[in-house]
């Protein structure tokens, strides 16, 4: 029986320019009639997460940064990941000589190393605006560490670098192909399944009693922890390989959850 619907947000639940199908909108209402709790899985930050959860009304329990936080929907901090001191300012320095723009996130803002007019045409889909200057490598301290660096630009571009950066600090990070044009690199341990199971603990229930649906390369630990996961249509082919159903939206996923899942 599922007892949990989770859902990633861009490329899924957020369409082009972060619309939100209106059918989308109401299945996730229907959960409730079939007393599945609902939680959000992305890579975004939190305040991006509750932004969500005003338009579609609905509380979620979230998992943001790739799962570098987890927040229930009543507020309660149940999991905080970020970069220790040391960590921060050798990534930092490191990521510094990457060629295109990078981004550096914390838990309640994001820098961006250079505002280019991809960047800032970027920001006008944003819900909030990214904060021009990276320059703090040596100012790392308790109450400000990082939780996720981005790169951004082409493809071959960032993952040439994520490889690089892979063999110096494969020890202490984890990296991601979030988005066709963006790496997101993030503390060793930590994932959007990583994340989803210390709700699942919270939350007293199983991995089998959670369905999940995204579509890139960072939804892939969620769909390696449970049989119930779904694939977009649209996401990469080995994305959807690694999914147990590819759908077209996730409406279609949450109907199918309903009708031949949530009752066995």
């Amino acid at each position: 029986m599922i007892k949990l619907f989770a859902t990633d947000l861009d490329g899924t639940l957020l369409k082009h320019g972060n619309r939100i199908e209106t059918e989308d909108i109401s299945a996730i209402e229907l959960l409730k009639e079939s007393n599945i709790d609902f939680a959000i899985a992305t890579g975004r930050m939190d305040r991006d997460i509750l932004k969500v959860c005003e338009e579609i009304t609905t509380d979620a329990h979230r998992i943001s940064q790739n799962g570098a936080f987890v927040d229930t929907k009543s507020n309660e901090k149940i999991l905080a990941n970020t970069f220790d001191i040391e960590t921060s300012s050798a990534l930092h320095h490191a990521i510094s000589q990457f060629p295109n723009p990078f981004c550096i996130t914390t838990v309640d803002e994001a820098y961006i190393s250079i505002k280019t007019p991809e960047i800032e045409a970027m920001e006008q889909i944003l819900y909030f605006p990214l904060v021009e200057g990276v320059d703090f490598a040596n100012e790392y301290q308790e109450n400000f560490l990082p939780s996720k660096y981005m790169l951004l630009g082409d493809q071959k571009d960032i993952v040439a670098f994520q490889a690089d950066i892979h063999e110096k600090f494969h020890a202490v990070c984890e990296s991601y192909l979030s988005d066709p044009r963006c790496v997101d690199i993030v503390p060793k341990g930590v994932s959007k399944a990583v994340g989803l199971l210390a709700l699942a603990d919270y939350l007293a229930i199983k991995p089998d009693e959670i369905a999940v649906i995204g579509d890139s390369f960072n939804d892939i630990p969620m769909f390696e922890m449970t049989p119930n996961s779904f694939a977009m249509s649209t996401a990469p082919e080995a994305v959807r390989n690694k999914a147990a159903h590819v759908v077209e939206d996730v409406h279609e996923a949450i109907a199918y959850v309903q009708q031949n899942v949530s009752t066995k």
